[in-house]
């Protein structure tokens, strides 16, 4: 069975002191989530390309494979959003543990 652990978040523990932690982990969170943005916006683009290069119905000249190929992108470029909003809340965890555990002095 392969390991299946995200190495840049499995190996920060929350011991010792949690703002730290929570600082890190947070950190670490957001920068996975602006990779796998990256890579998922590569990713539609290509495969629209690919898809797109594919040769259609004779009498559309092609038209309907680039719209199937942008149907199938899509997929991919919400899953891009989807990891934007991962690293924006990766972002907002060590906010909202500082707000409500840290006293205000």
């Amino acid at each position: 069975m392969s390991d299946r652990t995200i190495t840049e978040l499995s190996t920060i523990e929350f011991t010792g002191s949690l703002g730290e932690a929570f600082h890190a982990y947070g950190k670490q969170l957001t920068a996975l989530g602006e990779r796998w943005g990256v890579e998922l916006d590569i990713a539609a683009v290509d495969a629209e390309a690919a898809m797109s290069a594919m040769k259609g119905h004779l009498l559309l000249f092609g038209l309907d494979s680039k719209v199937r190929a942008r149907r199938v992108a899509k997929r991919l470029k919400r899953a891009r959003d989807l990891a934007a909003a991962l690293a924006e809340r990766g972002e907002d965890f060590p906010r909202s543990y500082r707000k409500h555990f840290t006293p205000n002095t």
